[in-house]
């Protein structure tokens, strides 16, 4: 998709995406279950930054699919969907935590 619709695009994307207002104190007040799920090889959102989000959000799981990048669910789709019927068949658990 990148590559079809130029790189031009994409900076413009990126650059949006660096002028955002901070969420962060959005995240901390998130008090349902969530589950942070990226990439392990994911290069315009590393693992490292998943792992912050997941900090900030009381109680929220961070699932790191193996062997793939930014994509995961196009990457290792058989993985995706294990980590997610995993995180919700324990959902109502979390729910009652909260």
């Amino acid at each position: 998709m990148g590559m079809h619709l130029g790189s031009d695009l994409f900076v413009a994307q990126s650059r949006a995406l660096q002028r955002r207002m901070d969420q962060q104190g959005v995240a901390r007040r998130c008090h349902v279950p969530t589950l942070i799920l990226c990439g392990e090889y994911d290069r315009l959102t590393p693992v490292k930054r998943h792992e912050f989000l997941a900090d900030l959000i009381p109680h929220a799981e961070l699932e790191v699919i193996s062997g793939a990048g930014h994509l995961p669910v196009l990457e290792q789709p058989e993985a995706v969907n294990r980590a997610l019927l995993h995180w919700l068949s324990r959902a109502p658990e979390a729910t009652h935590q909260a």
